[in-house]
Protein backbone atom coordinates (compact mmCIF):
# COMPACT_ATOMS: atom_id res chain seq x y z
CA UNK A 1 0.00 0.00 0.00
CA UNK A 2 1.62 3.09 -0.94
CA UNK A 3 2.19 5.62 2.09
CA UNK A 4 1.95 9.18 1.58
CA UNK A 5 5.27 11.03 2.29
CA UNK A 6 2.94 13.41 4.79
CA UNK A 7 3.02 10.54 7.00
CA UNK A 8 6.98 10.28 7.54
CA UNK A 9 7.83 11.41 10.53
CA UNK A 10 11.85 12.85 10.08
CA UNK A 11 14.57 11.73 12.79
CA UNK A 12 15.94 14.01 14.94
CA UNK A 13 19.31 14.53 13.55
CA UNK A 14 20.75 16.95 16.17
CA UNK A 15 20.39 16.64 19.82
CA UNK A 16 18.72 19.92 21.27
CA UNK A 17 21.34 20.88 23.38
CA UNK A 18 25.02 20.53 22.62
CA UNK A 19 26.39 17.17 23.37
CA UNK A 20 29.18 16.78 25.80
CA UNK A 21 32.30 14.82 24.78
CA UNK A 22 31.88 11.62 27.01
CA UNK A 23 28.25 11.69 25.03
CA UNK A 24 29.86 12.01 21.73
CA UNK A 25 32.40 9.66 22.29
CA UNK A 26 30.09 6.88 23.03
CA UNK A 27 28.27 7.10 19.65
CA UNK A 28 31.61 7.28 17.66
CA UNK A 29 32.96 4.53 19.60
CA UNK A 30 29.78 2.35 18.99
CA UNK A 31 30.43 3.42 15.20
CA UNK A 32 33.82 2.69 15.20
CA UNK A 33 33.30 -0.77 17.08
CA UNK A 34 31.04 -1.73 14.05
CA UNK A 35 33.44 -0.49 11.48
CA UNK A 36 36.28 -2.65 12.93
CA UNK A 37 34.05 -5.94 13.00
CA UNK A 38 33.21 -4.64 9.36
CA UNK A 39 36.57 -4.65 8.22
CA UNK A 40 37.04 -8.18 9.74
CA UNK A 41 33.97 -9.57 8.34
CA UNK A 42 35.45 -7.98 4.72
CA UNK A 43 39.34 -9.77 5.40
CA UNK A 44 37.68 -13.21 7.05
CA UNK A 45 34.70 -13.68 5.88
CA UNK A 46 33.31 -11.96 2.20
CA UNK A 47 35.94 -9.70 0.49
CA UNK A 48 33.75 -8.84 -2.48
CA UNK A 49 31.79 -7.40 0.06
CA UNK A 50 33.42 -3.78 1.14
CA UNK A 51 34.07 -3.17 4.74
CA UNK A 52 31.19 -0.17 4.49
CA UNK A 53 28.51 -2.14 3.18
CA UNK A 54 29.46 -4.48 6.55
CA UNK A 55 29.30 -2.08 8.59
CA UNK A 56 25.69 -0.75 7.05
CA UNK A 57 24.36 -4.07 7.16
CA UNK A 58 25.52 -4.84 10.94
CA UNK A 59 24.15 -1.28 12.26
CA UNK A 60 20.72 -1.65 10.88
CA UNK A 61 20.77 -5.56 12.12
CA UNK A 62 21.49 -4.23 15.41
CA UNK A 63 19.83 -0.93 15.51
CA UNK A 64 16.80 -2.99 14.86
CA UNK A 65 17.05 -5.54 16.56
CA UNK A 66 17.29 -4.00 20.08
CA UNK A 67 15.04 -1.42 21.41
CA UNK A 68 17.63 1.38 22.28
CA UNK A 69 17.43 4.44 20.58
CA UNK A 70 20.96 4.04 18.82
CA UNK A 71 20.08 7.03 16.67
CA UNK A 72 19.57 9.86 19.13
CA UNK A 73 23.30 8.86 20.00
CA UNK A 74 25.07 12.57 19.28
CA UNK A 75 27.72 10.49 18.05
CA UNK A 76 26.08 7.79 15.75
CA UNK A 77 24.39 11.30 14.32
CA UNK A 78 28.21 13.02 14.31
CA UNK A 79 28.97 9.89 12.08
CA UNK A 80 26.34 9.54 9.95
CA UNK A 81 26.80 13.17 8.87
CA UNK A 82 29.95 15.57 9.30
CA UNK A 83 32.40 12.64 9.76
CA UNK A 84 30.81 11.17 6.26
CA UNK A 85 30.90 14.81 4.13
CA UNK A 86 34.68 14.47 5.78
CA UNK A 87 35.40 11.21 4.28
CA UNK A 88 33.73 11.66 0.79
CA UNK A 89 35.83 15.13 0.65
CA UNK A 90 39.16 13.06 1.49
CA UNK A 91 38.36 10.10 -0.74
CA UNK A 92 39.24 13.23 -3.52
CA UNK A 93 43.24 12.00 -2.51
CA UNK A 94 42.80 8.64 -3.81
CA UNK A 95 40.64 9.73 -7.51
CA UNK A 96 42.92 11.04 -10.09
CA UNK A 97 42.39 12.73 -13.44
CA UNK A 98 44.75 10.57 -15.04
CA UNK A 99 42.00 7.92 -15.49
CA UNK A 100 40.41 10.42 -18.15
CA UNK A 101 43.51 10.02 -20.53
CA UNK A 102 44.46 6.31 -20.21
CA UNK A 103 41.26 4.74 -20.73
CA UNK A 104 41.30 6.20 -24.36
CA UNK A 105 38.54 8.37 -25.74
CA UNK A 106 36.41 6.01 -26.96
CA UNK A 107 36.90 4.30 -23.60
CA UNK A 108 36.54 7.58 -22.34
CA UNK A 109 33.01 8.29 -24.07
CA UNK A 110 31.39 4.61 -23.38
CA UNK A 111 31.66 5.45 -19.52
CA UNK A 112 30.27 8.69 -20.14
CA UNK A 113 27.58 7.89 -22.05
CA UNK A 114 26.75 4.73 -19.68
CA UNK A 115 26.78 7.10 -16.80
CA UNK A 116 24.15 9.72 -18.68
CA UNK A 117 22.29 7.08 -19.19
CA UNK A 118 21.75 5.66 -15.93
CA UNK A 119 21.36 8.75 -14.36
CA UNK A 120 18.36 9.86 -16.49
CA UNK A 121 16.47 6.43 -16.68
CA UNK A 122 16.82 6.14 -12.76
CA UNK A 123 15.55 8.99 -11.93
CA UNK A 124 12.95 8.95 -14.65
CA UNK A 125 11.82 5.79 -13.86
CA UNK A 126 11.69 6.09 -10.63
CA UNK A 127 9.61 9.11 -10.53
CA UNK A 128 7.27 7.27 -12.36
CA UNK A 129 7.14 4.50 -9.82
CA UNK A 130 5.76 7.38 -7.57
CA UNK A 131 9.15 7.26 -5.55
CA UNK A 132 10.43 10.88 -4.52
CA UNK A 133 12.77 12.43 -6.30
CA UNK A 134 15.95 12.00 -3.84
CA UNK A 135 15.39 8.46 -3.98
CA UNK A 136 15.36 8.66 -7.81
CA UNK A 137 18.59 10.84 -7.63
CA UNK A 138 20.30 8.01 -4.81
CA UNK A 139 19.42 4.89 -7.02
CA UNK A 140 20.05 6.64 -10.25
CA UNK A 141 23.58 7.92 -8.81
CA UNK A 142 24.68 4.83 -7.07
CA UNK A 143 23.92 2.77 -10.46
CA UNK A 144 26.07 5.18 -12.44
CA UNK A 145 28.77 6.29 -10.49
CA UNK A 146 29.95 3.79 -7.83
CA UNK A 147 27.40 1.94 -5.67
CA UNK A 148 27.50 3.18 -1.65
CA UNK A 149 29.85 5.75 -1.77
CA UNK A 150 27.92 8.07 -4.70
CA UNK A 151 24.94 7.16 -2.41
CA UNK A 152 26.59 8.64 0.53
CA UNK A 153 27.71 11.51 -1.09
CA UNK A 154 24.68 12.31 -2.95
CA UNK A 155 22.56 11.84 0.24
CA UNK A 156 23.13 15.41 1.86
CA UNK A 157 22.84 16.91 -2.03
CA UNK A 158 19.08 16.54 -2.11
CA UNK A 159 18.86 16.23 1.49
CA UNK A 160 17.65 12.25 1.55
CA UNK A 161 16.27 10.76 4.15
CA UNK A 162 18.01 8.05 6.00
CA UNK A 163 15.29 5.21 5.25
CA UNK A 164 15.88 6.56 1.64
CA UNK A 165 19.63 6.21 1.77
CA UNK A 166 19.43 2.55 3.46
CA UNK A 167 16.98 1.22 0.54
CA UNK A 168 19.31 2.65 -2.13
CA UNK A 169 22.48 1.32 -0.66
CA UNK A 170 20.61 -2.29 -0.57
CA UNK A 171 18.95 -2.04 -3.92
CA UNK A 172 22.73 -1.09 -5.27
CA UNK A 173 24.67 -3.55 -3.01
CA UNK A 174 22.12 -6.71 -4.55
CA UNK A 175 22.07 -6.25 -7.56
CA UNK A 176 26.21 -5.61 -7.72
CA UNK A 177 26.62 -8.60 -6.47
CA UNK A 178 24.37 -10.33 -8.91
CA UNK A 179 26.31 -8.23 -11.53
CA UNK A 180 29.46 -9.84 -10.23
CA UNK A 181 28.68 -13.04 -10.70
CA UNK A 182 26.63 -12.56 -13.93
CA UNK A 183 28.96 -10.73 -16.15
CA UNK A 184 32.02 -13.24 -16.60
CA UNK A 185 29.21 -16.16 -16.62
CA UNK A 186 27.38 -14.46 -19.44
CA UNK A 187 31.32 -13.80 -21.02
CA UNK A 188 33.06 -16.94 -20.58
CA UNK A 189 29.74 -19.76 -21.28
CA UNK A 190 27.52 -17.78 -23.64
CA UNK A 191 27.35 -16.43 -26.99
CA UNK A 192 27.68 -12.75 -25.51
CA UNK A 193 31.59 -14.11 -25.10
CA UNK A 194 31.88 -13.86 -29.22
CA UNK A 195 29.97 -10.57 -28.87
CA UNK A 196 32.59 -9.23 -27.11
CA UNK A 197 35.33 -10.33 -29.47
CA UNK A 198 36.22 -12.49 -26.81
CA UNK A 199 38.68 -9.78 -25.67
CA UNK A 200 39.20 -9.15 -22.29
CA UNK A 201 39.82 -5.50 -22.93
CA UNK A 202 36.08 -5.41 -23.88
CA UNK A 203 35.42 -7.23 -20.85
CA UNK A 204 36.80 -5.23 -19.12
CA UNK A 205 35.60 -1.70 -20.42
CA UNK A 206 31.85 -3.22 -20.18
CA UNK A 207 32.66 -4.50 -16.06
CA UNK A 208 33.80 -1.33 -15.34
CA UNK A 209 30.88 0.68 -16.41
CA UNK A 210 28.07 -1.40 -15.86
CA UNK A 211 28.90 -3.11 -12.10
CA UNK A 212 28.21 -0.58 -9.43
CA UNK A 213 30.76 -1.22 -6.68
CA UNK A 214 34.63 -1.04 -7.02
CA UNK A 215 34.78 -4.30 -4.62
CA UNK A 216 32.65 -6.05 -7.14
CA UNK A 217 34.26 -4.79 -10.26
CA UNK A 218 37.62 -6.45 -9.35
CA UNK A 219 35.77 -9.46 -8.63
CA UNK A 220 34.08 -9.89 -11.95
CA UNK A 221 37.30 -8.90 -14.05
CA UNK A 222 39.51 -11.06 -12.07
CA UNK A 223 37.81 -13.83 -13.14
CA UNK A 224 38.60 -12.67 -16.54
CA UNK A 225 42.29 -11.95 -16.61
CA UNK A 226 44.90 -9.50 -15.89
CA UNK A 227 44.14 -7.23 -18.53
CA UNK A 228 40.39 -7.37 -18.18
CA UNK A 229 41.48 -6.28 -14.46
CA UNK A 230 43.34 -3.61 -15.27
CA UNK A 231 40.65 -1.98 -17.61
CA UNK A 232 38.25 -2.20 -15.54
CA UNK A 233 39.90 -0.55 -12.86
CA UNK A 234 40.70 2.62 -15.26
CA UNK A 235 37.16 2.56 -16.41
CA UNK A 236 35.64 2.27 -13.02
CA UNK A 237 38.33 4.91 -11.72
CA UNK A 238 36.67 7.57 -14.50
CA UNK A 239 33.15 6.63 -13.48
CA UNK A 240 34.58 7.11 -9.43
CA UNK A 241 36.20 10.65 -10.21
CA UNK A 242 32.91 11.91 -11.82
CA UNK A 243 31.40 11.78 -8.23
CA UNK A 244 31.62 15.41 -8.19
CA UNK A 245 30.05 16.64 -11.32
CA UNK A 246 26.99 14.06 -10.39
CA UNK A 247 26.76 15.67 -6.93
CA UNK A 248 26.98 19.11 -8.12
CA UNK A 249 24.33 19.03 -10.77
CA UNK A 250 21.87 17.36 -8.34
CA UNK A 251 22.45 20.12 -5.56
CA UNK A 252 21.43 22.83 -8.23
CA UNK A 253 18.32 20.42 -9.06
CA UNK A 254 17.35 20.39 -6.12
CA UNK A 255 18.19 24.35 -4.93
CA UNK A 256 14.95 25.23 -5.33
CA UNK A 257 12.91 22.69 -4.26
CA UNK A 258 11.07 22.88 -1.05
CA UNK A 259 9.86 19.49 0.80
CA UNK A 260 8.89 18.78 4.68
CA UNK A 261 12.47 18.70 6.66
CA UNK A 262 14.26 20.38 3.53
CA UNK A 263 16.76 23.43 3.63
CA UNK A 264 18.02 25.39 1.07
CA UNK A 265 20.77 23.48 -1.15
CA UNK A 266 23.90 25.22 -2.47
CA UNK A 267 26.52 23.23 -4.07
CA UNK A 268 28.33 21.38 -0.57
CA UNK A 269 32.04 22.30 0.24
CA UNK A 270 32.57 18.87 0.64
CA UNK A 271 32.12 18.24 -3.13
CA UNK A 272 34.23 21.11 -3.94
CA UNK A 273 37.21 19.66 -1.57
CA UNK A 274 37.05 16.40 -3.35
CA UNK A 275 37.59 18.42 -6.58
CA UNK A 276 40.63 20.36 -5.33
CA UNK A 277 42.07 16.95 -3.28
CA UNK A 278 41.54 14.99 -6.95
CA UNK A 279 43.77 18.22 -8.51
CA UNK A 280 46.45 17.82 -6.08
CA UNK A 281 46.33 13.55 -6.38
CA UNK A 282 46.88 14.12 -10.20
CA UNK A 283 49.28 16.39 -9.77
CA UNK A 284 51.55 14.38 -7.64
CA UNK A 285 50.99 11.53 -9.48
CA UNK A 286 52.14 13.05 -12.64
CA UNK A 287 55.01 14.38 -10.99
CA UNK A 288 58.04 11.86 -11.88
CA UNK A 289 59.62 13.21 -8.53
CA UNK A 290 57.01 12.53 -5.91
CA UNK A 291 54.30 9.89 -7.96
CA UNK A 292 56.65 6.70 -6.00
CA UNK A 293 56.73 8.38 -3.08
CA UNK A 294 52.94 9.54 -2.70
CA UNK A 295 51.68 6.37 -4.47
CA UNK A 296 53.51 4.29 -1.08
CA UNK A 297 52.64 6.94 1.00
CA UNK A 298 48.12 6.87 -0.51
CA UNK A 299 48.60 2.79 -0.08
CA UNK A 300 49.79 3.15 3.31
CA UNK A 301 47.99 5.60 4.85
CA UNK A 302 45.21 7.49 3.10
CA UNK A 303 43.77 4.83 1.69
CA UNK A 304 43.43 2.98 5.10
CA UNK A 305 42.65 6.00 6.62
CA UNK A 306 39.79 6.72 4.18
CA UNK A 307 38.04 2.99 4.62
CA UNK A 308 38.05 3.00 8.19
CA UNK A 309 36.12 6.63 8.16
CA UNK A 310 33.73 5.51 5.65
CA UNK A 311 33.08 2.14 7.46
CA UNK A 312 32.45 4.43 10.75
CA UNK A 313 30.17 6.77 8.53
CA UNK A 314 28.39 3.81 7.56
CA UNK A 315 27.94 2.16 10.98
CA UNK A 316 26.25 5.53 11.80
CA UNK A 317 23.99 5.72 9.23
CA UNK A 318 22.85 2.21 9.47
CA UNK A 319 21.65 2.95 13.41
CA UNK A 320 19.75 5.60 11.74
CA UNK A 321 17.34 3.25 9.17
CA UNK A 322 13.99 1.88 10.50
CA UNK A 323 13.16 -1.00 8.99
CA UNK A 324 9.26 -0.24 9.13
CA UNK A 325 9.60 2.72 7.59
CA UNK A 326 10.68 1.51 4.63
CA UNK A 327 7.61 0.13 3.93
CA UNK A 328 6.44 3.25 2.55
CA UNK A 329 9.62 2.74 -0.01
CA UNK A 330 10.23 -0.56 -0.63
CA UNK A 331 8.84 -2.78 -3.82
CA UNK A 332 8.95 0.26 -5.36
CA UNK A 333 12.79 1.17 -4.84
CA UNK A 334 13.21 -2.75 -5.57
CA UNK A 335 11.94 -2.54 -9.10
CA UNK A 336 13.74 1.13 -9.79
CA UNK A 337 16.80 -0.53 -9.19
CA UNK A 338 15.96 -3.84 -10.83
CA UNK A 339 14.94 -1.98 -13.84
CA UNK A 340 18.07 0.68 -13.79
CA UNK A 341 21.06 -2.29 -13.10
CA UNK A 342 19.44 -4.05 -16.03
CA UNK A 343 18.99 -1.38 -18.61
CA UNK A 344 21.83 -0.09 -17.76
CA UNK A 345 24.05 -3.15 -18.24
CA UNK A 346 22.16 -3.60 -21.73
CA UNK A 347 23.47 -0.40 -22.89
CA UNK A 348 26.84 -0.28 -21.29
CA UNK A 349 27.32 -3.47 -23.68
CA UNK A 350 25.77 -2.31 -26.77
CA UNK A 351 28.14 0.66 -26.67
CA UNK A 352 30.93 -1.51 -26.05
CA UNK A 353 30.21 -4.00 -28.92
CA UNK A 354 28.58 -1.07 -31.80
CA UNK A 355 30.94 1.95 -30.69
CA UNK A 356 34.19 1.11 -28.20
CA UNK A 357 35.08 -1.85 -30.34
CA UNK A 358 35.25 -0.21 -33.95
CA UNK A 359 36.46 2.90 -32.53
CA UNK A 360 39.42 1.42 -30.87
CA UNK A 361 40.35 -1.18 -33.39
CA UNK A 362 40.21 -4.17 -31.32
Amino acid sequence: MKIAAREYVPSVSRPSRRASAGEMASGLALCFSVAMIAYMSHLYLFSKVSPLLWAFAYSVAVSNLFKYPFRELPGVGYAAGTLLRFSIAVMGFTVSAVAWITVGWAGLLTVLGVILFALVLGTWFSKRLGLRSATGALIAGGTAICGATAIAALGPAVDAREEEMGVAVSCITLFGLLAMVLYPFLFQATPLGALLRNSPTAFGIWAGTGIHETAQVIGAAAQVGEEALRVAIVAKSVRIFSIVPVVVLFSLLFAGRVERGSRSRTVPFFALFFVAASLVNSGLLLLPSTAQAWQAFSGTWVKPFLTLTLAVSFAGLGFKVHLRSLTSIGWRAFVAGLVTASLTAVAALLLVVFFYLPASGL
